[in-house]
């Protein structure tokens, strides 16, 4: 093996480790930012837990944490807003699930939250995962009292009725097979990308990033959020329940862009999403653009299987 390609592989290891470091230091920090499964009342605690510490790949906190790196802030801080995104990502599978909604059984392959305890339970137990994202916020350590605010009010937006609720009520009434790409792709930013733009402006705002910067950083997670939805009605079409990890065949009738172009077009549009992400991430500037590279290939490593 050359010289050449063993500082390659050197390089390779470096950064699996940086990542793979990184998730460790968020996993322990999920498992203390929410109470112990015996504080009562138990059950409520002992399904937060259920949900907000399977098994999962923690890419919106990953993102956090490797944007907010690379523009110049490396922290507890930054592990903070990362977790505070993934706790609320939980909270919205957990409504996702639910019969009145997708009526899923499987979830990072466990029992949904209102199936491995009861439906009364994983509504409360969402609500308290949303509650104590917005209280975690309001007491960063280290981070001035403007900046918080801010964040709290990019919480509320990426949360509300312009953000993700939107993005779940529109898709609740996503049956109109005549919609177009350009409406289809306006469903997902909300549903899917709102909570990318969190994580990633959320990183932007901790690092004191410059405008021209978090522009970049803002169409990088647009795109991202595009990718991410594509992937997953892709995943839902090919995959098994036990391949994908969670319930699939929840998108048959509904207007996505698979259906509506088909699988090869849609593939070739999934990889210009990702494409216009990397070159967003690019225009950034930021200083570890290859380790967000590594972050972003593997979570869409399906595509080379």
């Amino acid at each position: 093996m050359s010289v050449e390609n063993l500082n390659t592989v050197s390089l390779g290891h470096s950064l699996q480790k940086e990542v793979s470091g990184a998730r460790a230091a968020i996993e322990t920090r999920l498992a203390t930012i929410v109470p112990s499964a015996q504080t009562w009342p138990a059950r409520l605690h002992e399904a937060q837990r259920h949900a907000l510490l399977s098994p999962g790949k923690r890419f919106r906190p990953l993102l956090c944490v490797f944007v907010a790196k690379g523009a110049g802030l490396d922290g507890e801080a930054s592990i903070d807003v990362g977790c505070v995104a993934e706790m609320v990502h939980a909270a919205s599978l957990i409504l996702d699930d639910l019969p009145c909604m997708d009526d899923a059984a499987l979830r990072r392959n466990q029992p949904t939250t209102h199936i491995a305890f009861d439906e009364s339970t994983a509504i409360l137990t969402a609500t308290a995962l949303l509650n104590r994202a917005f209280g975690v916020l309001s007491r960063l350590k280290h981070v001035d009292a403007e900046k918080r605010i801010e964040l709290v009010d990019l919480l509320s937006y990426a949360v509300g009725s312009k953000g993700l609720i939107a993005g779940q009520m529109a898709d609740l009434a996503n049956s109109d097979n005549n919609a177009s790409i350009a409406e289809i792709e306006r469903l997902n930013t909300l549903k899917t990308g709102a909570l990318f733009d969190f994580s990633v402006e959320g990183a932007a705002v901790l690092a004191g990033a410059k405008a021209a910067q978090r522009a970049a950083l803002k169409d990088f997670s647009y795109h991202l959020g595009l990718a991410f939805q594509l992937m997953d009605d892709v995943k839902d079409t090919i995959m098994t329940d036990e391949e994908a990890e969670k319930s699939v065949g929840r998108d048959v009738g509904k207007a996505t862009i698979l259906a509506l172009t088909g699988s090869d077009a849609a593939m070739e549009r999934l990889a210009a999403y990702i494409d216009s992400a990397k070159a967003a991430i690019a225009r950034a500037n930021l200083n570890n653009e290859t380790t967000l590279n590594v972050v972003l290939d593997s979570q869409f490593s399906f595509l080379k299987s």
